[in-house]
């Protein structure tokens, strides 16, 4: 069980606690139709049975060893071509937690937790819209706490099976007590939310690219032709598009279904053009 945020002004005052759902989101979803929820309700679930992330992943995690909860917001200040501030804000406010654990941590594009190339979390950002204005968010978060051992669609290649995860247990060596740590997420995730509330907007913009994984690296991607090549992050437009520079200098922006991030333990240099 969770007790309401004592430390917060509108996140977490309300906590809808699930021992097990399908989706935090999708039942998040389903309540904010059916009920005027305010704006910082939190669903939240120590299993979740059938969670999705990006490009349809699905999101499977270990009962009552992580943090998987969605958040209602209403940022109806966000014009259509401003939405990708939403996610930025979000990404920020969980690395700002996390730096408060551990270091090292990176936001991988658009909107994933990354320590030292390895996964620490996810989120998934649900909106909807009347007219030209967003009417709510349905913001899904998924963090690595306490889990040791990764199977199904997410796992490490050294750290678990049979991809790439972390969690703060593994990182640090210790056994965090999810109740004590959430107050401390839903403040920071409060912090960044209030600055994009309060019109910040370049100030997140930057904040994010500084925090961006691969920022000024060169790093190996695969376009949506299956072909490999090396490029170099440069940043992200204000639609949310990542921009990569290629070898040849040339610069693409890329959506999300356009590219997918490889690993230099993936590919040897020798398969890059």
């Amino acid at each position: 069980m969770y007790d309401p945020c004592v430390k917060t002004l509108f996140i977490g005052k309300k906590i809808i606690y699930l021992p097990t759902c399908h989706s935090t989101n999708d039942i998040a979803a389903e309540l904010v139709r059916k009920e005027n929820l305010s704006e910082g309700t939190l669903v939240i679930t120590d299993s979740q049975t059938a969670g999705r992330g990006q490009r349809g992943a699905s999101w499977v995690t270990s009962q009552g060893q992580n943090f998987t909860f969605s958040l209602i917001l209403r940022p109806t200040f966000l014009a259509p071509g401003e939405q990708f501030l939403l996610s930025q804000a979000i990404s920020l406010g969980v690395r700002d937690f996390v730096s408060s654990i551990t270091e090292d941590i990176q936001i991988k594009w658009p909107n994933d937790l990354y320590i030292n190339d390895f996964k620490l979390g996810g989120i998934l950002i649900e909106s909807t819209w009347q007219g030209a204005r967003m009417a709510h968010a349905v913001v899904g978060i998924g963090l690595n706490i306490n889990q040791t051992h990764f199977e199904s669609s997410i796992g490490s290649v050294t750290k678990g099976t049979p991809q790439r995860a972390t969690s703060l247990r593994l990182e640090t060596g210790q056994c965090f007590e999810l109740a004590a740590q959430l107050p401390h997420l839903l403040q920071a995730l409060e912090h960044t939310y209030l600055r994009l509330r309060g019109g910040r907007y370049e100030a997140i913009r930057n904040d994010y690219q500084s925090a961006l994984l691969g920022y000024g690296e060169k790093r190996l991607f695969r376009g949506k032709d299956g072909r490999i090549f090396e490029g170099t992050v440069t940043g992200v437009t204000a639609l949310g598009k990542l921009c990569i520079r290629h070898a040849d200098g040339v610069q693409l922006e890329y959506d999300i279904k356009e590219v997918e991030w490889l690993w230099p333990d993936q590919y040897s240099s020798q398969e890059t053009p």
